[in-house]
């Protein structure tokens, strides 16, 4: 029987040691799954604070990038307003000749050659007044300058009236 006791010892010597080595095994599992699982939450966090950080920079980018296209579209506007202006300039330059042609032709008299001093700024009754004395060629000029500047019927009337007896 002694033989069987220490058979007995040795077998549970050896389920206590094979015991202990599934524990350490087991325990040595858990600490690998634990340290995996820290790596992988510590790899995570990394992922989702990198892609934070990506997505401010190409929210930044993308706003530095529309200000930009804004300045861009503003300097095509004003160049295709000057280019506009410049090219509406060059179609009314000839038209713009045709009217100097013009008043040249019309007889356009300047009021520095009116017989009477400051022609512009009088009334039709300061006028009226000055014009006693004038010859006929010199009333001619005033009423041409009139009806090519200011066009006031009851003084181009008047003219008109002082004409008729130097026609006569």
């Amino acid at each position: 029987m002694s033989e069987l006791r220490e058979t007995s010892r040795a077998m549970e010597g050896l389920v206590r040691e094979v015991g202990e080595l599934y524990r350490a095994i087991a325990e040595h599992a858990v600490e690998l799954q634990e340290r995996n699982v820290r790596f992988a939450l510590g790899m995570t966090d990394r992922f989702v604070a990198e892609a934070r950080h990506q997505g401010a920079a190409n929210g930044e980018f993308a706003k530095e990038l529309a200000e930009r296209v804004e300045a861009q579209r503003e300097n095509v506007r004003a160049l295709a307003g000057e280019i506009t202006g410049s090219y509406l300039d060059l179609l009314y330059a000839p038209l713009a000749y045709y009217r100097q042609g013009l008043r040249l032709i019309e007889g356009g008299v300047e009021e520095e050659e009116l017989p009477i001093e400051g022609y512009d700024d009088l009334s039709v009754a300061e006028i009226s007044k000055r014009l006693e004395g004038l010859s006929a060629e010199e009333i001619r000029l005033i009423r041409d300058y009139e009806r090519l500047h200011k066009n006031r019927e009851s003084l181009l009337e008047q003219l008109d009236r002082r004409l008729k007896p130097a026609v006569s």
